[in-house]
């Protein structure tokens, strides 16, 4: 059987969409922390909810929206990814999250009755795992479907960070202000990819993957119980991390496909940051070029969590014709830490 691939990518944003400055305006910090909004780079985000109503919501209210808003923008992407493909033709689809709660039935069981999938349909849910789900375990899960099957799966990422916002009525100077830091860079996104067969050369073959997670960071990134909701936890040693088990994961794939950083045309990696960025791009020896798609998502859409790397993904492939022989990165991060590392090749 031949390998999967990534057939087609699909992505999907929220209605509500503000500049970067409206954002800081509208939480009302103290001007001082516009150097915080300002160094992000980033220009604009989109929100699920407008900037007013997001400031007052509850807990309850926060998830009671997630439900509804979540399966609305995943189906989005979802459809826009098929590109009139029959959805009855996918025999799995891969959900994965870490900004809200559906504990049964899960989103994956809205989206599977509101795309009208078959019964037979395997559904399964990533949740909790941050930014990385999307990119390393969840296009895993597709692949590994279809190997086994040789059935199309879809494997599909919505974050909704606006409705994880932690009121902070008094400025909190927590591990270096990582309320204002988290409240500056997250936006609201979805993406998703269907993993299959075909003989479309445009359409690259998931040559193999790799993970790294090191343990003795379970505290510097993620969320906390506070008040009764979630309150995030942003480490200020999160680029140093991010980079370490990141660059980990990239140069075991390299070393056990018998490939160097050179031998990759195309990088998508993970835009938790502009700083980060930066520094993986350092560590494994990319020219600034490479990063020219992350960084241009992170200014227009900030850190959607795990829906980022397929949104970079999706603006590469729009812009650019890659050849055959062309391999292509996909690299992730979040908490645990855990780094993530996807090579595919066009052929």
């Amino acid at each position: 059987m031949a390998e999967p691939k990534i057939i087609s990518l699909g992505v999907a944003a929220p209605p509500y969409r503000y500049t970067q400055e409206a954002i800081f305006n509208a939480l009302d910090y103290p001007r001082p922390f516009w150097r915080v909004f300002h160094s992000s780079e980033i220009e604009h985000r989109n929100f699920s909810v407008p900037l007013d109503v997001l400031k007052g919501l509850s807990f309850q209210e926060q998830q009671e929206r997630y439900r509804v808003q979540a399966t609305v923008l995943a189906r989005k992407a979802i459809i826009n990814a098929l590109d009139t493909r029959p959805a009855t033709d996918l025999g799995a689809l891969v959900y994965c999250s870490c900004t809200g709660f559906a504990p049964g039935p899960t989103i994956a069981h809205y989206l599977a009755r509101d795309l009208g999938l078959g019964s037979d349909v395997t559904l399964t849910n990533i949740v909790s795992m941050g930014c990385e789900s999307g990119g390393y375990p969840g296009l895993k899960r597709a692949v590994d479907f279809a190997k086994a099957n040789g059935r199309p799966a879809v494997v599909v990422s919505c974050e909704l960070c606006s409705l994880t916002y932690f009121p902070e009525e008094k400025i909190d100077p927590e591990n270096d202000y990582e309320l204002a830091r988290a409240n500056s860079q997250f936006g609201d996104y979805a993406s998703a990819a269907i993993v299959g067969f075909d003989a479309d050369s445009s359409h690259p073959v998931v040559v193999d993957s790799e993970s790294y997670t090191d343990t003795k960071y379970l505290d510097q990134l993620g969320y906390q119980w506070r008040n009764g909701r979630l309150r995030v936890l942003l480490s200020k040693k999160v680029p140093d991390l991010a980079t370490e088990v990141a660059t980990k994961a990239v140069f075991k794939l390299l070393n056990r496909t018998g490939n160097h950083a050179s031998d990759i045309r195309w990088w998508v990696i993970h835009a938790a940051g502009m700083k980060v960025l930066d520094m993986i791009a350092a560590e494994i020896g990319l020219p600034g070029e490479k990063l020219e798609y992350s960084q241009k998502f992170l200014r227009t859409n900030g850190n959607c969590s795990s829906a980022t790397v397929g949104g970079i993904a999706k603006m590469l492939m729009q812009a650019e014709r890659p050849s055959l022989g062309d391999y292509l990165a996909v690299v992730t991060v979040g908490p645990g830490m855990t780094g993530g590392c996807t090579l595919l090749r066009f052929e």
